[in-house]
């Protein structure tokens, strides 16, 4: 299920930003609900629905207390409980686009996504900024086999949040089989918002995937270079197509082919992927003069190309490399290097998407 964080919730309650549902709400009520969350986050999901329908008792209408436990039944698997509580929340204002989400998602789990992207579309209409709403209602688009759309709403996701890393994962999940590049630059970006969580070794073994696309080894010294029907139309294609990466796909192709050459076998993983990361943003370099339309040029290679020219290209490579099972140089590089990454990690933070 995709709900938001009840911490997040708890801390915008005692901020007083839910101030309008909690206005006249003895502090019983809150008393309760602050319970409640605590349950929640502690996994008793049974005893934080005692403690919110104890907090409604005493305060029939209060908004907190009714989504917070709905959110909970969400955790329950209890989703027409969902629907009914979110519907009734709906029905007052102001509007809050986590309703929206909840509701979405307890569609989703019910069989009925056209009904959830309904939802996240009607709450998207009230909040189009909201960057959770794009994530949930690419995630209920790709279910259904919609996946251009399901792209599309991705990178709204990441434009509105570029800091979600679920919503890079996805896409890069998205664009994997169609378009190599973009794909590498949101497996990149989502492994360095995310260096060392349990997804990192999977978004690892998807980078090697993506970055080793179309090379084989062959024979003791021969390697096959071969191009997807998606390469070929790409190179072949015009210029202007959107996120058109022909060229730079090609000579990743073949830096990554030079993995099996003589002279790289002594290098470790991070110091290939360093390189190959460098020889293809060099390739983006010389193309940037050119005007390129699409999301992952305007949106990725900016971003790539200024790390780079900033000289933070090897601090990132280690980053990612972190999770990385049997390659512990990068963790001890981290280790001797920490004001490098803080620097690295501050400049990232202040860069303007």
């Amino acid at each position: 299920m995709r709900y938001p964080s009840s911490k997040l919730l708890v801390v915008l309650l005692l901020a007083g930003l839910t101030a309008t549902a909690q206005a006249q709400a003895p502090d019983e009520v809150k008393a309760l609900i602050k319970q409640g969350v605590t349950l929640y986050d502690e996994g008793k999901y049974d005893e934080a629905v005692l403690r919110y329908k104890q907090a409604l008792k005493l305060a029939p209408d209060d908004f907190t207390a009714q989504y917070e436990l709905a959110m909970t039944y969400g955790s329950l698997g209890r989703n027409e409980e969902v629907v009914e509580l979110c519907q009734r929340l709906l029905k007052g204002e102001p509007a809050d686009p986590n309703v929206y989400i909840t509701y979405g998602t307890a569609l989703d789990d019910l069989k009925k996504p056209q009904e959830a992207i309904r939802i996240y579309q009607t709450g998207l209409k009230k909040f189009p900024d909201n960057g959770l709403l794009y994530y949930n209602l690419g995630v209920t688009q790709a279910g259904v086999q919609r996946y251009e759309e399901a792209t599309e709403s991705m990178q709204l996701a990441v434009r509105k949040n570029p800091r979600h890393a679920s919503a890079h994962r996805t896409l890069a999940l998205l664009t994997a089989q169609s378009n190599r590049v973009p794909a590498v630059f949101a497996c990149v970006r989502f492994l360095q918002l995310e260096p060392r969580s349990p997804r990192a070794t999977g978004g690892l073994e998807l980078l090697d995937k993506l970055m080793g696309k179309g090379v084989r080894k062959t024979g003791d010294k021969a390697v096959t270079l071969s191009m997807t029907p998606d390469m070929l139309k790409q190179v072949n294609g015009k210029k202007n197509q959107p996120d058109n990466f022909g060229q730079a796909d090609m000579l990743l192709t073949m830096a990554s082919a030079h993995d099996y050459d003589d002279k790289n076998k002594d290098k470790s993983a991070t110091v290939r992927l360093a390189e190959k990361l460098t020889s293809l943003c060099q390739s983006l370099e010389e193309q940037k003069e050119a005007s390129h339309p699409g999301f992952a040029w305007n949106y990725y290679v900016p971003y790539f190309l200024t790390l780079k020219k900033a000289g933070y290209l090897p601090t990132l490579t280690y980053l990612i490399q972190a999770a990385r099972p049997g390659q512990p140089e990068a963790q001890q590089w981290l280790d001797q290097h920490p004001s490098e990454v803080k620097e690295f990690q501050e400049w990232s933070e202040a860069y303007k998407w």
